[in-house]
């Protein structure tokens, strides 16, 4: 690496750091993640030079992970069995799309199903891409197509279901969200009254316990084992609440990370994609708008919160952008993480069992 090429990334970052600041400041849901990947996609498509540092997902992962393990209590993990309706709503309405997309698809277009049913598989952007080549999926469609999948999940999702919900006017979601926020606050003025972890060591120790877990059990992403890992911490001997500024700084480096991941030569992809694309996401967003109304009605939810329950996005980036949207409902970050799991583990199957039948 030259200067030259360190002085032009970290140009880049302060310049979109500022944007992001601009799309906060605008209300935007996670307008900090948005804005600097927007920068840094822009940027990698022009120049070809920009780079995100060794380790930048990883640590933006290991920060959301354990800013949920920090927020969960005992009562929330009582709450997990009461919470198979609306998994068993997501994971099933979400097979189901998949599939109805993945077949649309190849009526639009000139892709095969095993390309399109990776393609429109609603998660694992870091994973699925990599894999789908040995089963046959062109790998740089499904990298396209599963990016744009995460920008419209990221940026763009959640700023139409809190848009929706105002429109419906539903005071019961809101008044929800006060109560969360009130429980919220209780908890942790509960546990500042023993002693706590300082909320820096804290993190580092999940860090550490991610770090060496993920040396044995490679199918858990780190986020995930932070989350156990700070949870452990949280439930036994205490942890002062994460500072804010931990939270940007993961929104930061993930919209980094996601930024320079895309490159002009699948902008020019994108191009004979387009129309495939115009496709995929009113699908995704219709659908999962409608999986929202289902887990709300057999679940009992309140409407925002089931639907950003099914957003098809990094379970650490909406984990991010939920604090923008001061919604404190520990039920959707762990409907999320549940999601990320079965769909990152058992969907490629289920896509190339149905390619092999129907393809």
């Amino acid at each position: 690496m030259t200067i030259e090429s360190y002085l032009m990334v970290a140009t880049t970052l302060v310049f979109a750091i500022l944007v992001g600041r601009g799309f906060m400041k605008a209300n935007i849901p996670g307008g900090l993640l948005v804005g600097v990947m927007l920068v840094f996609a822009t940027m990698q498509v022009l120049t070809d030079r920009i780079w995100a540092p060794v380790g930048t997902k990883e640590i933006a992962q290991v920060i959301a992970g354990s800013f949920i393990g920090a927020s969960l209590s005992a009562a929330d993990l009582k709450r997990l069995p009461k919470l198979w309706k609306a998994f068993v709503t997501i994971i099933s309405g979400l097979i189901v799309l998949n599939i109805v997309i993945g077949f649309v698809l190849t009526k639009v277009s000139d892709l095969s199903l095993v390309t399109a049913l990776f393609a429109s598989i609603p998660g694992g952007m870091g994973t699925i891409p990599i894999i789908s080549e040995d089963y046959g999926a062109e790998p740089v469609v499904v990298t396209v197509m599963q990016f744009m999948r995460m920008v419209m999940g990221i940026g763009v999702f959640p700023s139409l279901v809190v848009k929706l919900n105002q429109h419906l006017n539903t005071d019961k979601d809101q008044t929800s969200h006060l109560t969360n926020g009130q429980n919220t606050l209780i908890n942790a003025t509960r546990s500042s009254q023993r002693p706590a972890l300082n909320s820096l060591f804290a993190l580092i120790i999940a860090s550490l316990f991610a770090w060496l877990i993920s040396q044995v059990v490679t199918s858990l992403n780190l986020m995930v084992l932070a989350l156990i890992g700070m949870a452990i911490l949280s439930l036994t001997v205490g942890v002062k609440p994460l500072p804010v500024a931990y939270r940007r700084v993961a929104q930061v480096l993930s919209g980094w990370y996601v930024g320079t991941s895309f490159h002009s030569e699948q902008l020019s992809v994108l191009m004979d994609l387009l129309i495939p694309v115009l496709v995929l996401i009113p699908m995704f967003l219709l659908g999962c708008l409608i999986l929202g109304y289902l887990v709300h009605k057999f679940q009992k939810m309140p409407l925002t919160d089931s639907m950003l329950s099914a957003i098809p996005a990094g379970a650490s980036d909406v984990v991010l952008i939920l604090g923008d949207l001061n919604i404190k409902n520990s039920d959707i970050v762990v409907l999320q993480v549940l999601r990320v799991i079965v769909v990152t583990s058992l969907f490629p199957q289920i896509a190339a069992i149905v390619a092999y039948w129907f393809g």
